[in-house]
């Protein structure tokens, strides 16, 4: 319940500008709609179903969705399947960060609120989570980004 409680307050906060939904599903072709094809988006238990409004439907279990952002896309640029994860390590109290050192790290709520941000001191430093609620983080070093969750 709270993970969609979250993903429709996730919603409500959505940028006016944006005209588009990407979903990165861990693929090498995430799904990009556009907003005006929406008919509606509906919770089964773990599974998101985004219904268009030509009747096709799509579903996704809520765990296999790495990432949703919102924007306009042209089409999605330098997809690396061979690259590796940004957090390599994850505890209640830190996370490694899977980058050189010198990178700008920040980490922001599902609101888009930024809570941290610090610069590594060296390859795979590690950022202190500990006075971090639990729940469900982005994560964002240089140009790459990841959700994090804190159990």
């Amino acid at each position: 319940m709270k993970k969609i409680f979250t993903l429709l307050l996730f919603f409500t906060a959505l940028p006016v500008a944006a005209q588009q939904m990407l979903v990165d599903n861990g693929t090498d072709n995430p799904q990009i709609i556009n907003f005006d094809e929406f008919d509606k988006i509906t919770f089964s238990g773990t599974t998101v179903n985004i219904r268009l409004t030509d009747g096709s439907m799509s579903s996704s279990e809520m765990s296999d969705i790495n990432r949703i952002i919102f924007g306009d896309y042209t089409g999605v640029d330098n997809i690396d399947s061979e690259r590796k994860e940004l957090v390599t390590y994850i505890s209640c109290d830190a996370i490694a960060i899977n980058s050189e050192a010198g990178t700008n790290v920040r980490i922001f709520n599902l609101i888009g609120t930024q809570i941290i941000s610090t610069r590594l001191e060296a390859y795979g430093g590690k950022i202190s989570i500990a006075n971090l609620p639990r729940g469900i983080y982005i994560v964002k070093a240089g140009t790459r980004t990841t959700k994090i969750v804190k159990r």
